[in-house]
């Protein structure tokens, strides 16, 4: 790929975050959304609620500072792209936009729908002129909509959010339609009715005269835990779930006192979620707030060792993987990438990554679009990730 240099944005790269403390062996937050409640509980019972709460609130406004994106500063990028690959097949913009050759992404195409673990495939979108080059838009779509559908439902989704997925074979119009569903549905998410259910049931079951059942205080609380981080993610769930677990009505008091905090605050983020979805203009498929789930959900797992496997070129349908254990403090566990275009030594990938700040924990603006060099390169995948990783590191560190 081309020299680039650094250009501070406005939020265009997506953190990753894991637990602090090199004393234990780090897990990244997004895991809480991926395994559930239970590894909360573990982590809980543990590092103590305060330790883990620590771990995963939040960074403080004050302490944000400017994401960066890689930009190109000559060659390709006078065209308009953040980047070219070294062949000038593959060409980046921003994050969701990413074009290719239009035979590169056929045998693109043909490759992933040989791969049956693979749920999705590529089509060409529209045609943009880079240089004396034709490049068309790369979009990501699912094989059918059974595919669709089987993702959403893994995910822990509505089973309607099916409706708002790409499918191979849609016509313009109809992903037109989709996304138009998609951006009203944000406007009433089933997720507030779940939450004002569980709300009225914990009432109602405080409110009777019969000392409740402790099977029906654990029943309701890790429906709470589960709703709150599939809404808000882990972190909220530790800064704020009751621990120790208190028993009877006392148990049920603290979910009752939770609830309508856990509603009002989902509720406030859902505008800033609308408008961050709003400007995604094309319809994406829709990914976790975690990078291995996002990986996973997009090319299944690798029969050669699954995702956690090191590929210095992975093929179309694999993965990049990087360990980041004791690279930093304060900095990521790893991150997972899948690869679904090459060109030479280039792979483009579309992948998600963990954002403990994000209010939104499944997004079609959660997903983006990567370009890396050759292994051993100051493009390779490791060694962008683990620049990215230290600068990350340095940022959220806490204060001394």
């Amino acid at each position: 790929m081309h020299a680039h240099e650094r250009r501070a944005t406005g939020g265009e790269s997506a953190p990753r975050t894991a637990l602090r403390g090199p004393e234990r062996p780090r897990t990244p937050s997004s895991a809480l959304s991926t395994h559930g409640p239970e590894a909360l509980r573990t982590l809980q019972r543990t590092a103590g609620n305060a330790a883990v709460a620590r771990a995963l609130a939040p960074v403080p406004e004050q302490a944000r500072e400017p994401q960066h994106i890689q930009r190109y500063a000559e060659g390709e990028a006078a065209h308009g792209f953040d980047k070219v690959s070294a062949h000038g097949a593959i060409a980046i913009r921003g994050r969701q936009e990413a074009y290719a050759d239009a035979d590169m992404i056929t045998a693109a195409a043909h490759s992933l729908d040989a791969q049956d673990r693979v749920p999705i495939t590529l089509e060409r979108g529209a045609a943009v002129q880079v240089g004396d080059r034709t490049l068309y838009r790369v979009l990501p779509v699912y094989k059918d909509a059974a595919r669709a559908d089987a993702a959403v439902r893994a995910a822990g989704r509505n089973p309607e959010g099916a409706d708002h997925e790409p499918v191979r074979g849609d016509t313009a119009a109809e992903r037109e339609d989709k996304r138009a569903a998609y951006l009203k549905s944000l406007t009433d998410p089933p997720e507030v009715r779940q939450l004002v259910n569980l709300t009225q049931r914990i009432v109602t079951a405080l409110k009777a005269r019969a000392e409740p059942r402790s099977a029906t205080v654990d029943g309701l609380r890790a429906e709470a835990m589960k709703l709150a981080v599939a809404t808000m993610g882990g972190g909220w769930v530790a800064a704020r779930f009751p621990y120790p677990e208190r028993t009877g009505r006392e148990g049920l008091t603290d979910l009752a006192v939770l609830m309508p905090g856990l509603t009002s605050e989902f509720l406030a983020g859902l505008p800033a979620v609308e408008n961050q979805e709003a400007q995604v203009h094309e319809l994406l498929i829709t990914l976790p707030n975690d990078c291995q789930a996002a990986a996973a959900q997009l090319i299944g797992r690798p029969a050669d060792g699954g995702l956690s496997v090191r590929r210095d070129a992975p093929a179309v349908g694999e993965n990049h993987f990087v360990d980041l254990t004791g690279a930093a403090p304060d900095g990521w566990a790893n991150h997972f990438a899948a690869v679904i275009l090459r060109d030479g030594p280039d792979s483009l990938t579309y992948e998600a990554a963990a954002d403990r700040t994000s209010a939104l924990q499944h997004g079609k603006s959660l997903g983006y679009f990567a370009l890396y060099g050759r292994a051993g390169t100051d493009q390779s995948f490791d060694t962008v990730i683990r620049a990215q990783n230290q600068a990350y590191a340095e940022r959220s560190a806490p204060a001394t």
